[in-house]
């Protein structure tokens, strides 16, 4: 059901726009140091003593990026099964288009998982993109919070009432989308500064700005999806002073059952309880134990070069040459002093140490900074006092937290996928086909294959470093109790194959050597011979444990 008026729509789009706009202004502030403590930038915002030694510690860079490590090694996949309910289309097709979509958009996948660390959440929003291959008509683009307008108030995102994305539109791109309307162009703001990003920042009317070329022009464009009355309204303030719609539409992009289904699909790595629209950056969470840290380090730095040797004289005992050469410090330098008074004529100045104090404190905001971290600190390569126990204890704790913001992020590489087919089966032409690889053999895919519907389930096809580990040594660890179940050395081999990810021809039997007329010495006698202890271990785990030594 449309709402009845374009009146309405506008009064709608403003209402949304105006709150949206509110929240993140008030936070700009805050999202601004998370942003600068990530930079390496801690003392960018800071008022400070200009004579002072600043010292930036790369805290901020290392926390965020140990998450980063943690969460991503190689390409992002998912698994495609049909839908017992509707069993059209081609689940095998569906899953090599989405694997082959999402290995070349690791880079944006990457990029929205460190914005929604360093910040409260981000969103990838897909889009149509010009190209004549059939599973290369959508683009994919990370956005950060400030700019994805979501419904706070929703249970979560299926349960939104409407969501949008807010951007500047290059002047001749807009148009080209909206026709040549008549624009108010206005400089393009960065949300963190006031200033204009461009070298003529005292510009303050719009006549002047209009004399720069289309291409150095935007209109400010929101893009506001209305689940509830299923539209879609592309509205900007630089048009019309807001009074008219730029375009409004049926939502276009449609699940198997003829539902809106927006094109932007939120990330987020923590929330709120009571408001789960609502994130939690990660930087937060250590932020104060960052700021206290460069303090105390600039204050080290400081005091450290103001601890330098100085010294008293009498005066009077020593004319200013002889002073001169004590300062300079030449080695051998002969200074005639009145012998009646050398005793206690120069000494040097004692200076306190810093007090030990300090140091305890920097040890207490270490151990915050690591309780604010779900990682283990050997994790991030410190070296600790932990049992080898302890130390497998904790990286099963990290592997588990970290596991849950894999689980996050590969809800979002689901939505993504299913957006991802239903807006290709929508770009696509009758009769428009692709030549895809399928289970190692060309296949032609048509849109008849994409538009089933399919239960979709993320696979990370490279694993994550931690986890990867712990299995490793779960493995090596159950080898013999495997064997002792009569499990036989070829399935094993295949296992520690697949999981140490050794050449395939490892799996390949040699020809059995021709029997010599003789029988030859078997390995104890050898071993006996030689003076060296007798194996015992099968050849599958000789194997792994050869592996687990090398690292």
């Amino acid at each position: 059901m449309a709402r009845t008026t374009e009146k309405d729509a506008i009064k709608f789009v403003r209402m949304v726009h105006s709150e949206h706009s509110s929240y993140w202004k008030n936070k700009a502030v805050e999202l601004r140091k998370y942003k600068n403590s990530y930079e390496t930038k801690f003392w960018k915002d800071e008022h400070y003593d200009t004579t002072m030694i600043r010292i930036e510690t790369a805290d901020g860079f290392s926390y965020i990026e140990g998450f980063i490590a943690s969460l991503f090694s190689r390409a992002p996949a998912v698994v495609i099964g049909k839908d017992t309910a509707a069993s059209q289309g081609d689940a095998a097709m569906a899953q090599s288009a989405a694997n082959r979509f999402l290995f070349t958009q690791r880079e944006q996948l990457e990029i929205a998982s460190r914005m929604a660390l360093i910040y409260d959440f981000s969103a990838l929003k897909l889009t149509p993109r010009q190209s004549d291959e059939m599973l290369d008509k959508v683009a994919i683009r990370a956005i950060p919070c400030w700019e994805t307008i979501v419904d706070r108030d929703a249970t979560g995102p299926d349960d939104q009432r409407f969501c949008g994305h807010v951007y500047y539109l290059n002047l001749v791109e807009a148009k080209s989308k909206f026709g040549g309307k008549k624009f108010n162009p206005v400089p393009k703001k960065d949300y963190f500064t006031d200033d204009v990003n461009s070298n003529n920042r005292n510009y303050s009317g719009v006549d002047r700005y209009q004399d720069f070329p289309d291409d150095y022009l935007y209109i400010q464009i929101v893009e506001l999806y209305d689940l509830i009355h299923d539209e879609v309204y592309f509205w900007s303030p630089d048009y019309d002073n807001g009074e008219s719609l730029l375009e409004r539409s049926k939502i276009p992009v449609r699940t198997y059952d003829d539902q809106p289904l927006p094109n932007i699909v939120t990330l987020y790595f923590a929330r709120i309880p009571s408001r789960p629209m609502e994130g939690i950056s990660a930087m937060s969470r250590v932020y104060d134990q960052f700021y206290e840290k460069n303090i105390l380090r600039t204050y080290w730095a400081n005091s450290v070069r103001r601890d330098s040797r100085q010294y008293i004289y009498k005066e009077g005992s020593i004319d200013e040459e002889g002073l001169a050469k004590v300062t300079a410090g030449i080695d051998g330098a002969m200074i005639a002093v009145d012998t009646e008074s050398l005793d206690g004529i120069i000494r040097s100045i004692p200076i306190e140490p810093i007090s030990s104090n300090f140091d305890r404190y920097s040890n207490y905001i270490e151990q915050d900074i690591n309780r604010g971290s779900i990682l283990a600190p050997f994790s991030r390569g410190e070296a600790t006092k932990a049992t080898a126990t302890e130390i497998t204890a904790l990286a099963q704790y990290s592997a588990s937290e970290i596991g849950k913001m894999a689980r996050d992020r590969d809800m979002a590489i689901e939505s993504i996928t299913n957006v991802y087919l239903r807006t290709i089966d929508l770009l696509t032409e009758e009769g428009e086909t692709a030549v895809l690889d399928v289970d190692g053999s060309a296949k032609i895919i048509t849109p008849d294959d994409l538009s089933g519907k399919f239960r979709i389930s993320a696979l990370d096809q490279g694993h994550q470093p931690l986890s990867d580990a712990i299995r490793k040594q779960n493995l090596v660890t159950l080898l013999p109790t495997l064997q002792g179940l009569g499990v036989s050395n070829d399935k094993i081999l295949e296992e520690l194959v697949r999981n140490y990810e050794l050449p395939k021809n490892f799996l390949e039997k040699s020809a059995p050597a021709p029997q010599a007329v003789t029988a030859a010495p078997s390995a104890a006698d050898v071993a006996q011979l030689e003076g060296g202890p007798v194996s015992n271990e099968l050849p599958a785990q000789a194997l792994a444990t050869s592996l687990t030594n090398v690292g």
